[in-house]
């Protein structure tokens, strides 16, 4: 389930390759507190209501679709410096750079509602038949996330080390472009997404 490529995972490539490793594993750091934020509402019930409501699911997945278009937009913007190696110096630009990466992937983790499926059918399915205790939910959540974040720090190793090989201004703009229509095609396809209520 970790390892199928999803929004957050394109937005961690995206990412990566545009401002390099460091930039990725603060990626990471977001899209794990989104994880954290759904396995929170879900403990408190909360996350259910993106499987029962139309409004609350709709509002989730509409966001979700906005941010990730916004990304495409943003690296059709920034083209021209994609993968440059000179993005590296993460450090000269503080708290605004590792911001910059932490908030594409707590966002697109967050406003992904398919993420409330993964903790209201997939998660219960390894508890105990009387739906075990807080402390099992919380052991349960905490390894799937760990697993998430092991797999993505794989995913930016392999990315931060393919980046050094986007030396020609033509190569990092075609795989700028296709990040791009990437991650414009999963905005679209999360804005027709159809609720599990409907």
């Amino acid at each position: 389930m970790v390892a199928a490529p999803g929004p957050s995972f394109v937005v961690l490539v995206n990412e990566t390759l545009r401002y390099g490793r460091l930039a990725g594993l603060v990626t990471i750091l977001g899209s794990s507190t989104g994880l954290l934020m759904w396995a929170a509402t879900s403990a408190l019930g909360l996350a259910a209501l993106t499987q029962t409501s139309e409004l609350v699911f709709t509002a989730f997945k509409l966001a979700g679709a906005a941010y990730l278009c916004y990304l495409a937009v943003m690296t059709v913007r920034n083209r021209r410096s994609f993968g440059s190696q000179e993005t590296d110096a993460a450090a000269r630009h503080g708290t605004a750079t590792v911001w910059r990466s932490y908030r594409p992937g707590l966002v697109t983790s967050a406003a992904n509602p398919k993420m409330a499926t993964v903790y209201l059918a997939l998660i219960p399915q390894f508890l105990p038949a009387d739906g075990g205790s807080p402390a099992d939910v919380i052991t349960l959540t905490a390894v799937q996330i760990m697993i998430s974040a092991a797999w993505y720090a794989v995913v930016v190793a392999v990315v931060g080390f393919a980046r050094r090989l986007l030396a020609k201004p033509a190569v990092r703009m075609g795989i700028a472009w296709t990040s791009a229509a990437i991650l414009l095609v999963l905005g679209l396809r999360t804005a027709v997404m159809a609720s599990p209520a409907a």
